[in-house]
């Protein structure tokens, strides 16, 4: 109760002194005291947003309602020490009235004595019932309350306001006319420029994504200066009051917090295209694609944490609402199940990495290259041009091959050698082809030495397999190579005198009556080899069979 009175004893000096020499000074020293008198007060039940509000006139209402009735002796108010147990509930009512001081037990002001929250909350009804009484207590202002509805900042000139018509005067929303029309006409200001800075800062077609977020960064981070400019200027130079001060309270937070959660999102998506535009990442790539995924989460994140804040300070019960976001979500979950799974299929691709962007791979016989590892799908551009779409969690299930990974190639060949190759012009063949295989620049020696080895007697030729790895990791240059291997290896084998063996195909004819057959080197009766002469008998059987022979 002391300190109340002595320090709005004090305010009373600050505020008179304000009105004749106004000043950052003068007001500076009045916020201070204001506030010293604030934390005489139990705010814990006001929104964190309005408590310089509604504190300020719950202020003033008390300073006019206990200079209008008894006090008693303050040698008579009971202190901290008649309340010896500092852990439970201690109250004092001023006597013949309902103002309570009492005790907190709770919160970061616990143990204090003050004015207890319902005393705040009832403080303009005290006000009421008490304002046409005389004063009690000597007083420079004899009205707090009418003189705060026309009080004002250093920045409007006393003059000004002295010389308004009587009728903008006239409080409307517990704040006067002329309080009202100034806000509304900074609002107005704040709005035309923000819809001006809006024009001049609109992405240009073609930006890259950094520039375009830079852009329309200026715009929500001039927004945040803006309302808190436009905020100082009303709250702390026109001064409103009352239900309309609620209202533009609750409009300035709410503006400012959606300008903060804008510039939260914005400012992480800059610093993911940041590193996406590294060198090392290409735009189009998973990993492009999973950082941005990665900005997203954290965007979301930040958002719903300003949000929270927000929502707390406007007095909204959070964990209401964050219960609500839960059953919600999962809803949402259930909805959207195949999208999730391919979200999770394609963070199962981002671990495993087994494709990359321009990455030739083989997915269920589909061969082609891959475009663009999205969120939700994968692109593979055929050998055909065509464009095939797969789900990322088809992707990630399916066996991929990636020819890209290969760190060489493989020339594995079987050569078909006629069978009347002699076993000299066999070993001479190999030798050659070996010696062609280890002198090759292309053809590596260390993983894997090249083999050249006959490997059986097929049906219609001697089998050699010719068995290297090549260095190169381009399908062109394999070719290229492969070319030349093949060159050099059909001068081999002609230099041997040796031939290439191709498929063909022996007759055998058979007389039914003899039972017998003639073969492909057999001559009967003078009858040419492998067919009939005249005389013989008129049922013949003919067999076709495939052999080895050339």
């Amino acid at each position: 109760m002391e300190t109340f009175l002595d320090v709005t004893h004090a305010l009373e000096s600050a505020a008179i002194k304000l009105r004749s020499e106004p000043g950052p000074k003068a007001q500076a020293e009045a916020e201070a005291l204001m506030r010293k008198a604030l934390r005489t007060l139990d705010l814990s039940h006001v929104r964190p947003s309005a408590r310089r509000e509604i504190g300020g006139d719950a202020v003033v209402f008390l300073v006019d309602t206990l200079r209008r009735i008894e006090l008693p002796p303050l040698d008579t108010i009971p202190d901290a020490d008649d309340f010896p147990d500092g852990e439970a509930p201690a109250s004092w009512t001023i006597p013949g009235t309902e103002i309570t001081i009492s005790r907190v037990m709770e919160g970061p002001a616990q143990g204090q004595f003050l004015f207890n929250a319902d005393t705040v909350a009832r403080a303009g009804e005290f006000y009421d019932l008490t304002k046409n009484l005389p004063l009690k207590m000597p007083s420079e202002v004899p009205n707090w309350r009418e003189a705060q509805l026309q009080f004002h900042g250093w920045m409007i000139p006393p003059e000004l306001t002295r010389s308004l018509p009587r009728a903008l005067k006239r409080p409307v929303l517990d704040t006067p006319l002329w309080k009202i029309i100034a806000a509304a006409g900074v609002f107005l200001c704040l709005v035309a420029a923000m819809l001006l800075l809006r024009q001049l800062t609109k992405p240009r077609a073609g930006s890259r994504p950094l520039a375009t977020y830079l852009r329309r960064l200026v715009l929500p981070v001039a927004m945040l200066i803006a309302i808190f400019g436009a905020g100082l200027l009303i709250t702390e130079q026109i001064m409103v009051l009352g239900a309309f001060a609620d209202v533009v309270d609750v409009v300035l937070q709410i503006a400012f917090y959606v300008a903060a959660a804008w510039v939260a999102w914005l400012f992480i998506s800059i610093v993911v295209e940041w590193v996406v535009t590294s060198p090392q990442i290409p735009d189009q790539s998973l990993d492009a694609n999973l950082l941005r995924l990665l900005g997203r989460v954290l965007g979301i994140l930040a958002v719903a944490i300003i949000a929270a804040y927000g929502a707390q300070q406007l007095g909204l019960p959070v964990l209401g609402v964050l219960a609500g976001l839960g059953v919600g979500g999962l809803a949402v979950a259930l909805a959207a199940q195949n999208s999730l799974e391919n979200l999770l299929g394609g963070l199962n691709l981002y671990a495993d990495r087994p494709v990359r962007v321009g990455d030739f791979c083989d997915y269920a016989g589909i061969k082609g290259t891959v475009e663009y590892i999205g969120l939700r799908s994968t692109r593979i551009r055929g050998t055909d041009r065509t464009v095939t779409s797969v789900p990322n969690a088809m992707f990630a299930k399916t066996q991929v091959t990636n020819y890209a990974l290969r760190d060489q190639m493989l020339f594995l060949h079987v050569l078909d050698l006629r069978y009347e190759t002699t076993t000299e012009q066999l070993r001479s063949v190999c030798n050659s082809i070996r010696d062609l295989l280890f002198s090759h620049a292309k053809v590596r020696q260390d993983i894997a030495p090249p083999r050249v080895h006959v490997v059986g007697f097929g049906d219609w030729s001697i089998k050699v397999e010719v068995y290297a790895y090549l260095d190169t990791t381009a399908h062109a240059a394999f070719l290229a190579i492969q070319e030349e291997l093949f060159l050099a290896i059909a001068e081999i084998i002609d230099e041997a005198g040796a031939a290439f063996a191709f498929p063909s195909q022996t007759t055998y004819l058979a007389r039914d009556s003899a039972g017998e057959v003639l073969g492909p080197y057999e001559a009967r009766d003078g009858q040419p080899r492998g067919g009939c002469g005249k005389g013989s008998a008129r049922s013949e059987a003919a067999a076709s069979v495939t052999s080895r022979g050339t």
